[in-house]
């Protein structure tokens, strides 16, 4: 249902505009950046694969690099569907044996820590809306809040008593114990800040190339640092929107906002839609390409043996 709400708002989105300058703005796109707009997609989410290494070593994973890199884009292959966030810590449980709970943890760390990057990066070109940099302080806030949650004791003592008591969230109890204790063993090893140094490249990268996507329509239309408030805000939106892959959530809330910065409405709607094809679009089909491999490579079984519904708390939503 969440898909399908999704897919509903990307149609609403599309018939919303004037098709006729969506179109001229499709069109008016520079092919000579396909080669920039590519390479930054597929570096992207090499970063991410050689950052989620370092923390997978941590929780006992001793795979060479090579193959986090590939099961990290194997994962990619569902990452618009529910629960496809967790499809590369489900592959490396698989192929490795490791505890599921463990590598669920490594994965919320590196989202968390991420997030965390990005929206600092949108801190600056807050300024330039009204009333936003309030919004994306509060965001901030709202990040560290969870650090605070996770790593303080008596902070999570409070948290989880509160989730005892309520009906809906109780039977969570459990996973929520074994989140906390393996993210808490991540969180406080200096290594993990250390090698985070990833993550923030790889927020340059995802911001740069959400940039080069709407620059590549209108050139000078819209600076490195409005660029970084938008994609950091729609990256929060998609992933507050329970929606698999923000899909639509994420679209809607970029377009809003370059309106706002005073780009045009079909430039707005062709870089949201074009910003998706380059970014989950080429690496879903890589993804697929790296499952296949990492299927017969690491003997993996099918995706659909394994059983989401132990898995719990999910990972925050990617960029």
């Amino acid at each position: 249902m969440p898909l399908l709400i999704g897919v509903a708002a990307l149609f609403a989105l599309i018939f919303a505009i004037d098709l006729r300058g969506f179109g001229a703005a499709i069109r008016g796109f520079r092919l000579a950046a396909i080669p920039a707009v590519l390479a930054l997609s597929v570096l992207y989410y090499m970063l991410q694969g050689v950052r989620w290494h370092f923390l997978l070593r941590a929780v006992g994973v001793r795979e060479p690099m090579g193959h986090s890199v590939l099961l990290n884009y194997a994962g990619q292959s569902t990452g618009l569907l529910p629960l496809g966030e967790l499809s590369r810590a489900v592959l490396v449980a698989e192929s490795t044996g490791v505890e599921f709970g463990a590598i669920v943890a490594t994965v919320t760390v590196q989202e968390l820590i991420y997030t965390l990057i990005l929206i600092a990066a949108a801190v600056p070109g807050s300024f330039a809306y009204h009333g936003s940099a309030g919004a994306v302080l509060a965001a901030l806030l709202a990040t560290v809040l969870v650090f605070v949650i996770l790593t303080v004791p008596a902070v999570f003592r409070r948290v989880r008593a509160g989730v005892v008591r309520t009906p809906l969230l109780r039977r969570l109890v459990a996973d929520v114990d074994r989140l906390q204790h393996d993210t808490v063993v991540l969180l406080r090893r200096p290594d993990t800040y250390w090698w985070s140094t990833l993550s923030a490249f790889g927020a340059l990268v995802s911001i740069t190339l959400f940039w080069l996507v709407v620059d590549s329509i209108a050139p000078g239309v819209l600076s490195w640092k409005t660029a970084a408030f938008v994609y950091a805000v729609s990256h929060v939106v998609g992933a507050i929107s329970l929606i698999p892959g923000g899909l639509g959530a994420y679209e809607a809330s970029t377009v809003g906002l370059l309106v706002a910065s005073g780009v045009d409405g079909g430039i707005s709607a062709a870089a949201a839609l074009l910003h998706r094809a380059a970014d989950k679009g080429v690496n879903t089909l890589i993804g697929m390409a790296a499952y296949l491999i990492a299927r017969r490579r690491l003997k993996l079984g099918g995706l659909r043996t394994v059983h989401f519904g132990t898995v719990g708390l999910p990972a925050a939503g990617e960029g």
